[in-house]
């Protein structure tokens, strides 16, 4: 199993409670990649995917774990809409165009087409909080309802970021420990 972690807009490696996750499983053994990715500030949606083509370009992706914050989802989804991944996990993440300017240029350019994404995603998990300050609880709910999972939702959990005290992550660390098959 490799594991991906794919930060969010205006973001970049090992933010929020990624750097911690990566030690960890570096740390356990696991063969961890992290990659900034290109003008996070203003992401081009064909620009990220191209970029994470690239860097798993070797990897058997069917062995292939994405951890993926925020905008990184939409990537995520994008890239299972072409091969098959081992798992998604998702973090505050989402695949609708819910209308906020700092990123409906990016989710407004193409649809997911979730019936490509759920024959290629062995499993997905879908995690976020019920007070997102930035992303509306339907379009997170949306998220998991495409993927046809029950979705994990943290009270008071927000973006699930820094600000909202997500230094570490315990219940990550636990969902790729043991319960990805």
């Amino acid at each position: 199993m490799i594991i991906l972690i794919l930060h969010g807009i205006q973001s970049g490696a090992g933010a929020h409670w990624q750097q911690w996750l990566y030690d960890n499983l570096t740390s356990d053994g696991y063969k961890v990649i992290m990659p900034n990715l290109p003008d996070a500030n203003r992401p081009d949606r064909k620009t990220w995917l191209k970029t994470v083509q690239e860097i798993i370009r070797n990897i058997a992706s069917p062995d292939l774990v994405i951890v993926a914050h925020s905008l990184s989802v939409t990537t995520s989804l994008d890239l299972a809409e072409q091969i098959p991944i081992k798992a998604l996990i998702s973090i505050s993440g989402f695949a609708d165009n819910y209308g906020i300017q700092l990123n409906s240029y990016f989710l407004g350019e193409k649809n997911i087409d979730f019936d490509e994404v759920n024959k290629n995603i062995k499993q997905s998990f879908v995690i976020y909080g019920d007070d997102d300050p930035y992303v509306p609880q339907e379009a997170l709910m949306s998220l998991a309802d495409n993927l046809k999972v029950k979705p994990e939702i943290i009270h008071n959990g927000g973006h699930l970021n820094t600000d909202s005290g997500y230094k570490t992550f315990p219940r990550l660390l636990k969902i790729i420990k043991k319960e990805i098959r």
